[in-house]
């Protein structure tokens, strides 16, 4: 069972790196691989701010399920996934609000549920 949540939480860990890194360097090419508007990914002044924010995030929780000794690693894998599904309900409640396209909606989800 500790071999199981080692696993998840080197490969939880690794992938929130990568994403985040993409984001923080790249954050208006990745919103428009998830289908943001082409016009607002290009001219929004708050988005690539945004962005980052949530790739910093992303970035500070990969590195600490990296770091986490493993005792601690099921708590840091759980929280890791909770603030996951706190992303993925924010999507769902932007796209029932109408501020999300379901294009953009689909693809953030699949991101989300990979991680």
């Amino acid at each position: 069972m500790a071999r199981d949540w080692d696993l998840t939480r080197k490969s939880i860990g690794t992938l929130s790196i990568w994403l985040g890194t993409g984001a923080l360097f790249a954050p208006r090419a990745i919103t428009s691989v998830l289908g943001v508007d082409d016009t607002a990914a290009r001219t929004d002044t708050a988005l690539p701010l945004l962005v980052r924010l949530i790739a910093a995030r992303n970035i500070a929780m990969g590195a600490a399920l990296l770091v986490t000794p493993a005792p601690q690693a099921r708590r840091t894998t759980e929280v890791t996934m909770l603030l996951t599904v706190l992303d993925a309900a924010a999507v769902l409640v932007a796209r029932r609000g109408g501020d999300v396209a379901q294009r953009s909606a689909g693809l953030s989800l699949t991101v989300l549920a990979t991680a």
